[in-house]
This record gives C-alpha cells, sequence and structure tokens, in this order.
C-alpha cells in the first residue's frame, strides 16, 4: 500500500488539529469520505461502536475507568492531547505501512490495544510513587521490555525513582552523563541498537547492550535497558512514548490533586488555626499564637511579628527555631527595611532574593529570603529563609488570610479591652450607687438581669440569686390590670431602649416590694449609639416627694376653695344679716329679725361644711366592718327629710369610718332632698364590690356628671355647692371610687368601689 492511500477516519465531534504529514487523509464520517480499509478511526464518543475494519482510538474527556468495557477499543488518548493522539496514529500508520506484516502486525496492535487497558490501572493510582510501579508492571508485562526504570530529576542529579530491578533509590547520577543525560538535555527519545558503539553512551554496567529512553519534560526520563543487542525497534519507541505519555497525564493529575488536597488542608488547617486565633484574650497571645500556627501550619521556621510603638516596629512574637538576634526594633521610616515599607504601605512583600533587593536591611545577612505581611495598621508579620525564593504566591496567599483573621482578632480583643475598662467603671459606679439599678442585656424584646445591686434588692423585694437571669419586666412593670397611671405604653417601655443605643429620664410607676410606687428612671446603654442591647437602669424612689406635692397641692385648693367660701358664700349672709338689724333698729319690725335668723342659719351650714373640707384628702381613722343600712338610718335621722322616703336593703357590709361614712350618707340625702323635692325616694343598698345611693328625681344629665364634685358646683336655689365635694373627699380618704350614673327611675345613682 502506498502512503498516499493512508486515510484517518474521524467523527463529527472530532476537534484536534493534528499534523500526520502530506501522505495522510484525514477523512470525516459526516463527509461520506471513506475508505475501504481506513488505517484507523477515531470517535469521541465513548458509547460509540468500534469499528470492524481497522484499529480505534477513543479520544474523550471521559476516564477510561468511566467508559463501559473500554477494552473494546485499540487505544485511548485524554482529549486535549494533541501529541499522544499523534503518537498513537503515527504508530498504527506505521504498521499498516509494511513496518509489520502478517502476525507481527497483529502482535503489536494486540500490545497497543492491552497497553490501552492497562492505562485504566494507570489512572486509578493515588501517588506518583504507586503509578510509577504500575507502569514498571505494563512495560514488563505487556510491552515486554526487560529492565526498566523511570529516573526522576532533582537538585543535585538523577535518582532511580522504580524499576523493575533492585535498583530504586541509586543516585544521585550526574545530568550530563550519557544516553540519559542527554535525552533530558534534548527533551528527545533514542532507540539505541548497540550501546557499546553509541558515542555518548556510559552504562554504569557492561552487559547493557540496547536502550529505549523517552524524556517525561522537566521531571526526569524513562528508560527500558537489555542486556541483548537489537532488543528493540521502532514500535517498542512508540509504545514507550505512548506509556510515558500516559505516566505524565496521571502524575500531572495526581500532583494537582496532591497540592490541591494540601491546600485545602493548609486552608483548614488555618481555619482551625483563626478558631483558636479567636479564643485568645490578649494582643500578646494573639501574636504568639500566631507564629506558632505559621510555623507549623505553613512551615516558616523563621518569623516573627512586630507591634507599631509610635515610630517603631517592636518585636513581640518569634519563632521558637529563630536564633535570639533574629529580629529587632526599627524605625517605621526607609530606615526600617522590608517591615517598614510593609507598614507604610499596607502591601505585602514577596522578596526573592534580599541580597539584590535594594529595599532590604536584614538583621542577619544569611537571610536570604523572606515574605513581609501587613496587620492592618498595628503590626507587621515577616518570615525569612537561609536560601533565595523560599516562598512563592501561595505563601503570600495564606499568609495574607491568616493575618486578615489575626487584625479582626486583635480589633476584637482591643475593643473588649476597652469594653471591659468601662465596665469596670460602670461596675464600681453600680455597686455604689445608692439608689435601686440593674444591668441587663435585651434581646427581641425579652429584658433579661444580669446583675442587680443592694438597693435593688431592698426598694423590690428580690435577692440577687433570684432574679439574675430573669425578665425584669415582668418583675417590675405594673401588669395590664393596674390603671392606666400605673403602666407603661408597651411599644414605649422606656427599659427597652438600650436596645438601639438610647437613653432615657423621666417619671415611671414600677411595682416595688410595697406596692406600685413611683420612680424617675434613668437609662443607661452600655454602647450609646449602638444596637448591643446592653445597659443600666437606674431606679429613684420619688414616692414621698410625690406624695408631698400632691397633698401639697390638696392643701393650696383647700385654701382656695376656704378664701372664696370666706370672700363671697359667707360675706353674702353676712351682708344680709348687717343690713336687716339695721332696718330693725331704724324701722322697729320684727320679721327683719326672722331674715337675720335665716342668715345666720345659712352661715352655719358653711361652717359646718368648712369643718369638712378641713378634713378633705385626710386619711380615715381606723376602718372596720360597718352594717350599711345602721349608718344610713343614724344619717337619715340628722336630715330634714320632711315627706322624703328612705329605703334601705340589709345585709350590705362596708369596711369604713363609722363618722365618716354617716357624713357621707348625709350630704347625699341632703343633696337628694335638694334636688329631688320634700318627697323624693332615696334608696341605699349593696353591689358587687360596694354599694350605692340612688333617688327618683330628676337626675344629673351626663354632661354634668364629671364636674357636679368641684366646690361650688350646684344648681338648686338653697345649697352651697360643696355637699358632693365633701363626698368625693371622703370616699377618697377611705381608698374608693365614685361612679355618678341614672337610677332605674331616671335619678341620680351614686355607686361606691370599695
Amino acid at each position: 500500500m502506498h502512503a498516499a492511500e493512508l486515510v484517518v477516519v474521524v467523527d463529527s465531534d472530532f476537534d484536534c488539529d493534528v499534523d500526520l504529514g502530506q501522505e495522510v487523509t484525514i477523512a470525516s464520517m459526516s463527509d461520506g469520505l471513506t475508505s475501504e480499509t481506513p488505517a484507523c478511526v477515531v470517535v469521541t464518543d465513548p458509547d460509540a461502536t468500534p469499528s470492524d475494519r481497522a484499529p480505534t482510538i477513543l479520544y474523550t474527556d471521559t476516564d477510561p475507568s468511566d467508559v463501559d468495557s473500554p477494552g473494546r477499543f485499540d487505544g485511548y488518548v485524554r482529549r486535549g492531547d494533541t501529541e499522544s493522539l499523534q503518537t498513537q496514529i503515527q504508530w498504527l500508520l506505521s504498521q499498516r505501512s509494511g513496518d509489520a506484516v502478517g502476525d507481527s502486525a497483529g502482535t503489536e496492535r494486540d500490545r497497543l490495544k492491552r497497553l490501552y487497558e492497562g492505562t485504566t490501572e494507570l489512572i486509578t493510582a493515588e501517588t506518583v510513587d504507586e503509578l510509577y510501579d504500575r507502569a514498571i508492571g505494563l512495560a514488563e508485562h505487556i510491552l515486554e521490555f526487560d529492565n526498566t526504570s523511570f529516573v526522576v530529576h532533582e537538585d543535585d542529579g538523577f535518582y532511580i525513582r522504580a524499576n523493575s530491578e533492585d535498583l530504586v533509590g541509586t543516585g544521585p547520577i550526574p545530568t550530563d552523563l550519557g544516553i540519559l543525560g542527554e535525552t533530558y538535555q534534548t527533551q528527545e527519545s533514542y532507540l539505541v541498537d548497540d550501546i557499546q558503539s553509541h558515542p555518548n553512551a556510559a552504562p554504569n554496567d557492561p552487559a547493557y547492550r540496547s536502550v529505549v529512553s523517552v524524556p517525561m519534560g522537566e521531571t526526569g526520563v524513562f528508560q527500558a535497558i537489555s542486556n541483548e543487542k537489537d532488543a528493540y525497534d521502532e514500535t517498542d519507541l512508540r509504545l514507550a512514548e505512548l506509556l510515558v505519555s500516559y505516566v505524565s497525564e496521571t502524575r500531572a493529575r495526581i500532583e494537582t490533586e496532591a497540592a490541591m488536597r494540601h491546600s485545602r488542608e493548609q486552608i483548614e488547617r488555618l481555619h482551625h488555626g483563626a478558631t483558636e486565633l479567636a479564643a485568645t484574650t490578649s494582643l500578646t497571645e494573639l501574636f504568639e499564637r500566631t507564629v506558632e500556627i505559621t510555623d507549623d501550619i505553613l512551615d516558616f521556621h523563621l518569623s516573627y511579628i512586630g507591634v507599631i510603638e509610635g515610630d517603631e516596629i517592636v518585636p513581640t512574637a518569634i519563632s521558637s527555631d529563630a536564633p535570639e538576634d533574629g529580629a529587632e526594633r526599627v524605625s517605621v521610616d526607609e530606615e526600617g527595611g522590608i517591615a517598614a515599607k510593609t507598614y507604610r504601605t499596607g502591601e505585602t512583600q514577596l522578596v526573592e532574593d534580599i541580597a539584590s533587593d535594594s529595599d532590604a536591611k536584614p538583621v542577619k545577612r544569611t537571610y536570604r529570603s523572606g515574605l513581609s505581611v501587613p496587620i492592618a495598621d498595628i503590626a507587621v508579620f515577616q518570615a525569612a529563609s537561609y536560601v533565595p525564593n523560599a516562598f512563592d504566591e501561595t505563601d503570600a496567599e495564606l499568609t495574607e488570610l491568616l493575618m486578615a483573621h489575626v487584625a479582626v482578632t486583635a480589633d476584637r480583643i482591643e475593643a473588649e479591652s476597652h469594653l471591659r475598662e468601662e465596665r469596670d467603671r460602670s461596675s464600681a459606679l453600680f455597686a455604689h450607687v445608692s439608689d435601686a439599678a440593674v444591668a441587663y442585656d435585651v434581646e427581641d424584646g425579652v429584658v433579661t438581669v444580669t446583675d442587680v445591686n443592694r438597693a435593688f434588692e431592698d426598694i423590690f423585694g428580690y435577692d440577687a440569686v433570684d432574679v439574675v437571669g430573669t425578665d425584669l419586666l415582668g418583675r417590675v412593670v405594673p401588669p395590664a390590670t393596674s390603671t392606666a397611671a400605673d403602666a407603661d405604653d408597651g411599644d414605649d417601655i422606656p427599659e427597652l431602649r438600650v436596645a438601639v443605643g438610647e437613653s432615657y429620664r423621666g417619671e415611671v410607676r414600677r411595682r416595688a416590694d410595697e406596692g406600685i410606687r413611683e420612680f424617675i428612671l434613668n437609662v443607661v446603654p452600655l454602647s450609646p449609639g449602638e444596637e448591643r442591647g446592653s445597659g443600666y437602669a437606674i431606679y429613684t424612689d420619688i414616692t414621698e416627694r410625690k406624695e408631698r406635692e400632691e397633698e401639697l397641692e390638696r392643701q393650696n385648693e383647700r385654701l382656695e376653695e376656704f378664701a372664696n367660701i370666706v370672700s363671697h358664700d359667707l360675706r353674702n349672709p353676712l351682708g344680709v344679716a348687717r343690713g336687716n338689724l339695721e332696718l330693725a333698729r331704724a324701722t322697729g319690725e320684727d320679721e327683719r329679725f326672722d331674715t337675720v335668723e335665716n342668715a345666720l342659719d345659712q352661715m352655719e351650714a358653711l361652717v359646718d361644711d368648712l369643718l369638712s373640707l378641713a378634713r378633705r384628702g385626710q386619711l380615715v381613722d381606723e376602718t372596720m366592718p360597718i352594717d350599711l343600712r345602721t349608718v344610713a338610718k343614724q344619717a337619715w335621722a340628722s336630715v330634714e327629710s320632711a315627706n322624703a322616703t328612705l329605703q334601705t336593703a340589709e345585709g350590705t357590709v362596708v369596711d369604713a369610718d363609722e363618722d365618716r361614712l354617716a357624713e357621707l350618707l348625709g350630704n347625699l340625702f341632703r343633696n337628694a332632698i335638694e334636688h329631688g323635692g320634700d318627697d323624693v325616694t332615696i334608696d341605699v343598698g349593696g353591689v358587687d364590690g360596694g354599694f350605692y345611693i340612688q333617688d327618683d328625681g330628676p337626675g344629673i344629665e351626663p354632661e354634668r356628671r364629671d364636674s357636679v364634685f368641684e366646690p361650688g358646683e350646684t344648681t338648686g336655689d338653697d345649697g352651697i355647692g360643696y355637699g358632693l365635694t365633701i363626698v368625693e373627699s371622703i370616699a377618697e380618704a377611705h381608698g374608693w371610687t365614685v361612679l355618678v350614673t341614672d337610677s332605674p327611675d331616671g335619678g341620680a345613682r351614686f355607686e361606691f368601689r370599695t
């Protein structure tokens, strides 16, 4: 067959640009350009059916281990590996062009197929050493090579990493020695039929006669050595190159995965280390632990942290392996070298060779490379090495990641230190303040007590051990069943303001050990303007002061009432009496004395009312259970009742001062007769929680019911307007409430709740 007749058929998804020479035609299945006997077929679909007319190569991203029955293909190449694909195709073409015929061609094709099948075993290797050992096995058992080796290049020469004999570990072998060195230097494959006649051969065993030598890039060289002359041919070389391509690709994958695992492990360990840093409580502890982490995780063994103090960088923590003079105090200006530059610029400095860096001013001349990373604006981390190029970008990135955690933790430690100082000062004031004080936290509207002082225990009646950890509002804010004056608006409870960092000062009512009391409340957030939800509440008890103020106000009101009565209500009848006495003297008319007598009676009534008003607001004497019906009859006997009627129910008992209860009833009886007429009917009885007095008179208009208790308020012709004022004052003295409403007959009804 002529070279021009060689055809390679590829499927429609084939996208690789291979150079097979002018003698080879690449035909696409989609173009219909097929040959009766193609040299080989290339498919990209792992589910494709191999050709039954020519060897088929699978060119795909799918791993051989994931291909169903991979043995049905004659070769496998990872998609994108153009060099390996070209090598495999050329080898197959060489078999078709006459390099191998008959049974020999079938045998070589079988070796290629078995090599391809063996790649599955290579791909599953987890380490490079395991990969080399498996590849040695393939070379020996499938490719039928004799003494095979994988030789790797290290700093001081070659070392045998894997070998079919017992030569593992041999080295160092000079990198410029023999065919091994020439293969590595030229990066070209060699097929030597007779080593003894080769000008560059330098076998370490005189029995060696022939060799296949294939480069593995910068990693090293693969060699198959035989003690027989002409032991290998071009087919062996092609197969060796295919094996090396599989090994190189798999090694790259293993090394990449290992590097990724190492990187992940480093990041995970750094994360764990950062978690440990978060538990530190001082900057000294933080920096010492940071240096330990960089030594342990990043494999830095000459590192330190310098803290900014004024215009200097002062070493604070240093590696345990570093010499005692491994770091020193330096200036932050240009004289401070790389550390100062790092601080001034706020940027990481990666120095590959300190000797050639003009900014470097190493503490020790033996330092050859370094890494310098800022820690916010408070410190600088530096690592050094005795060899050049010891640090790379990955080291810099991981160190920056760790130092970011260090900076955050340092900020937290300084904030907590400041907060502790503030708390210490606040705690001293808290413990010694004479008013009731409570420290608390607010979270989701719940006020939790964290501490109370002695005054709080005394005033509110709770021991610290019982109240700490409980809800403050549930203990001190009056319940919803209290009067409106006793309770706060649920949406504006001052103690809650610390949740948003707000202060408060104002008067509140709070439930203390002795009941509801008046306080001036001072709310002080621990962090003003911040939503930290912690603070103090200080309660200054002003109950007695408020009571004195209220009593003084009542006294002033009574004085004003007395002044009104004296200036007006007493002056009028006094003037009437005086005028009629003068007329009686002048005229001698006796009826003038009747007018004078009426005026004096009115003045007497006013004096009686003044005596009652004088006692207004005073507390009642000792109370006792009183039969309401009995006291009502006593009060009725003291009233000019004319034709009025009193009805009383039996069985109503009131806890009261008997004399003042009688006074209250008498005023209500007189009020009913005055407004309801001489024949009014008055009813006295009990209600749930108190008693009532009602009549069948004209009643009181709804719009006047709030004002009838005001001094001087009256609609009658004879009244002076103080009877109901006296009634209200007696009720208040007992602690009762009074309600004015309609009676069933349309008259006035007064209900007292005791």
